[in-house]
């Protein structure tokens, strides 16, 4: 594989995204984001097993949209995730998957996730939530680490942008690692904003309308989010 500048881009936007992520307490121990190969959409990269601290440019691996790669470093067993949903969705160049805690409480309860402000219109109406024992009954490791699986996660997203695993997380996507980031930290706002309204009083949810014309508006200032995470990141010393 040749490293072209646009995918030596890629590497060091994933890594930034990785420290964003930690830093802002979406991501803990686990969890991974990749981005789709910008010279070649039938391929993915995604870092190497390691815990997301530890990720550096150079462990990057390259994958097929079968999740299979020839690097022969350890891989994620939830690199099926990623694969399923990019060989789903054409559109998607970034997938996310994380524990975010806020978010958690969306998994195992009847409450669903739905947007509160106008910062999380990108949810849609409402977040759809993937139940494994549907077809795999309640003795399964929750994982996302086979094909079958995977891609019935791929199929619960849909055309949305995120979509909650039952009992285990969370996966964003979106069209670009910036995109995906910002996507994420706002997924987790507005789930403890949604918390927080429902032990208030009775919660008044974005209309459909609002969700269409709100999310326009703030899904073009996902380069403003990045700029503050970034500074952010600098200003910890955590980032060159």
């Amino acid at each position: 594989m040749t490293t072209t500048s646009a995918r030596q881009t890629v590497f060091e936007e994933l890594v930034i995204a990785t420290k964003i992520l930690l830093h802002e307490g979406i991501l803990d121990t686990f969890g991974h984001i990749s981005a789709r190969d910008p010279e070649d959409p039938n391929a993915f990269f995604l870092a190497q097993k390691l815990a997301p601290s530890h990720i550096t440019t150079g462990d990057i691996q390259r994958f097929n949209l079968e999740g299979e790669t020839e690097d022969n470093r350890p891989s994620y067993l939830e690199r099926y995730i990623h694969s399923e949903i990019y060989k789903a969705r054409p559109d998607v160049n970034c997938v996310l998957h994380s524990h975010s805690p806020a978010v958690l409480p969306y998994c195992f309860t009847d409450q669903p996730l739905k947007p509160v402000t106008h910062m999380g219109a990108f949810m849609g109406e409402a977040v759809p939530v993937y139940e494994i024992r549907d077809k795999h009954g309640d003795a399964t490791d929750l994982f996302g680490g086979g094909h079958d699986v995977c891609a019935d996660i791929a199929e619960a997203l849909g055309d949305q942008t995120v979509v909650l695993m039952a009992r285990h997380g969370v996966v964003n996507v979106g069209n670009s690692v910036r995109e995906v980031v910002f996507r994420a930290f706002y997924t987790e706002q507005e789930a403890k904003a949604l918390t927080a309204g429902l032990s208030v009083g009775n919660v008044k949810y974005l209309s459909p309308g609002e969700v269409k014309t709100a999310g326009k508006l703030v899904g073009a200032q996902i380069d403003r989010g990045w700029d503050h995470w970034t500074m952010t990141l600098r200003q910890a010393g955590l980032l060159k």
